[in-house]
């Protein structure tokens, strides 16, 4: 009777193990945000950048920012020149500044949101711009222009 009980405690142990080994690791599923940029070119005598993410997943996805900020910008001038910061002017008018400590926001299956980005007084050259979510969802995007006058 001993030795079914011995065996019958093994047995259960190893299922334990197995359970643990192929269910407890799993992570849970990372948001599908896919994000994209698009240069809108010379609007209002301003360049315009439109930059987005979509929830791309079945499920709907919270994302946090952790300031008002909600994506992270560069421009690099590819001339190898400095950019003086007081020089260049970026608008961001899809945000509000005044929401200083960040949102949470839940996005549907396939709902998108747009962040334009408009940004004047910048010397002729050749840039690259690049956004990402503040989030870390979405990935990177970058986009060389043109600046001639």
């Amino acid at each position: 009777m001993k030795r079914i009980s011995v065996l019958l405690t093994g047995l259960l142990i190893v299922i334990g193990l197995i359970f643990v080994f192929l269910y407890g690791n799993q992570k849970q599923e990372e948001p599908k945000i896919l994000s994209q940029l698009e240069d809108k070119g010379n609007v209002e005598g301003e360049r315009e950048f439109l930059f987005s993410i979509t929830n791309v997943g079945k499920e709907k996805e919270t994302i946090q920012f952790p300031t008002w900020l909600e994506y992270n910008v560069t421009i690099t001038n590819l001339d190898n020149k400095e950019i003086p910061s007081s020089e260049m002017i970026m608008e961001h008018l899809d945000l509000n500044e005044n929401n200083k400590d960040g949102r949470t926001l839940v996005l549907e299956p396939n709902q998108k949101v747009d962040y334009r980005l408009r940004i004047s007084k910048i010397p002729k050259g050749n840039y690259e711009i690049t956004f990402s979510s503040a989030s870390g969802y979405g990935g990177v995007q970058s986009n060389e222009f043109k600046i001639d006058n």
